[in-house]
């Protein structure tokens, strides 16, 4: 199952890093810029707090995990306030990631995705009137979760930054099974 993800991302131009989840540094600032608003995004998403629920449960199911992926991918701007650009990366890692996880739910292997920023399937959520329309897709960022990205892919090799008129989402995918 390794490969199939390390193929699978690499093959769309992802830099990949085998990490460990009990490494994951959480911070407590980090979730708290979430119920600040700084996104903008609070309240009004299933898949940002407080709809998300316990953090600390969504925590210590991660850490349950042997393995995991975290990617990312670098988007180049037209300069650093291509909103557009910045946006057209979101959707493209958030659409491979979707793409991933109907890959591993067709495996039928224990896996979990966190992904960059909020949920963007729909134009406008139905958060908190209505049931979430696809909760089978919903992925929580790492962001609600307050994970320290740039410390854990630092630790891992990975760039965070990659200069001006750049862009780089990341995202972590949980892995069960780990023997191949």
């Amino acid at each position: 199952m390794q490969k199939l993800i390390e193929d699978f991302l690499q093959n769309r131009g992802y830099t990949v890093a085998l990490i460990d989840p009990k490494k994951i540094i959480y911070r407590e600032e980090f979730a708290a810029k979430c119920q600040m608003n700084y996104c903008g995004r609070y309240g009004r998403s299933w898949s940002c707090p407080p709809a998300i629920g316990d953090r600390d449960k969504i925590q210590e199911r991660a850490t349950q995990f042997p393995i995991a992926f975290l990617y990312q991918k670098v988007f180049p701007l037209e300069d650093s306030y291509d909103y557009e650009g910045m946006e057209a990366g979101r959707r493209t890692i958030m659409k491979d990631t979707l793409t991933l996880h109907e890959l591993l739910k067709r495996e039928k292997t224990d896996f979990y995705i966190l992904s960059s920023g909020s949920c963007s399937l729909c134009s406008e959520c139905t958060y908190p009137m209505s049931p979430c329309r696809f909760p089978d897709k919903l992925l929580i960022s790492m962001e609600a979760l307050g994970i320290d990205v740039a410390v854990l892919a630092r630790e891992y090799g990975l760039k965070y930054y990659h200069g001006p008129a750049t862009t780089t989402y990341f995202a972590l995918v949980f892995l069960g099974e780990t023997n191949d």
